[in-house]
Order: C-alpha cells, then structure tokens, then sequence
C-alpha cells in the first residue's frame, strides 16, 4: 500500500522529529531552482533501485523517510516501484513542491548562474554597436558612416543566411569556446 502525507503533515512531522528524512528525487537542476530546506538531493534514475534504496537505508537508519518531486507523481512512481521490492518503510508529498510552495512555506534555491559571454553574445553585442556607431556618426558626422550600420546588418544577414559564423569566427581563436 502507497503511503502518501499531506504537506501540512510533512512540516509537523519535521518539527517534531528533526531526525526524519527528506529525498528530494528531482533533477539536480530542479533541485537548486528550489528546495525544502531540509532535503537532501538524490535524482531518481541517477543509479540503480537496489544501490538507491541502500543510499536511502543508509541515509535514513530506521527514521521516517518522505519522497518529495515537482508534483507527487515521480515520488509515488518510485513508492510503486519499493513496494514491489518490499521496501515499505516510505511516504511520498502530495502535491510535491507545488504544493509546498503554494503554501508559502520556506524554500531554499541556488542563484542562477551569471551569464556568460559566449560567442554568439559577443558577436550580437559587437554587430549592434556597430549598427550603433555607424548610425550615430552618420547622423553627426558624415553619411558616409551609414556604411558601417549597413555592413554590420549584412554580416548578421549573411551569417543566418548561410550559416557560416563571419564575425564569430574572429571571437573563436582568443575564446574559451571553441
């Protein structure tokens, strides 16, 4: 039989008993957007249901062990699965994180990582302040200047005509992302 806890049940239990166990089974990725504070990261498939289930013995040592995900379907997917190997022991959040976080409850997340100057950026960024350039210096300074605009709105046309990078190229010699 399938076990399954409420949120509002999960957050006494943790208070009355610091000792229970939370495995959150989501991907490492989901996992940093955010979290129960308290629970550990185990990604359901990262191994085997026989070398899983060890980890978790292991983690949990006879505590009470709840399996949480996005919504409660993963969790309750693998309480199927460790039902049909015996593996009784265990409840799953319903409603998962949804729920948690539709509650208002204490999430911890990890900061989006700072975005990275790859070379298709920094081709973007050199085209437009060429278009930039030339449109401000032919407005001020001479027409001529337009020519600058222009080629840089022709080099971003032909590259996604033809695929070939054109100014790209020049970033790949001196950039980490050859």
């Amino acid at each position: 039989m399938i076990k399954t806890v409420s949120v509002q049940e999960l957050c006494e239990q943790l208070e009355t008993d610091p000792e229970s166990v939370l495995i959150d089974v989501r991907r490492p990725q989901e996992y940093e957007q955010g979290h129960v504070p308290k629970a550990c990261n185990i990604p359901l498939g990262s191994m085997p249901l026989n070398q899983m289930l060890a980890e978790w013995s292991r983690e949990a040592e006879g505590k009470p062990i709840y399996f949480i995900c996005q919504s409660g379907g993963r969790s309750q997917h693998l309480l199927n699965q460790l039902d049909q190997v015996g593996f009784h022991d265990a409840q799953s959040v319903a409603g998962g994180m949804v729920a948690w976080q539709a509650l208002g409850l204490p999430v911890d997340s990890k900061p989006p990582p700072a975005a990275e100057f790859t070379r298709e950026r920094l081709t973007m960024l050199v085209a437009g302040l060429l278009v930039m350039l030339g449109g401000a210096l032919g407005f001020m300074v001479h027409g001529g200047f337009f020519s600058i605009a222009v080629l840089a709105g022709g080099e971003l046309t032909f590259t996604g005509l033809t695929g070939w990078p054109g100014i790209a190229s020049l970033f790949s010699r001196n950039n980490r992302d050859r």
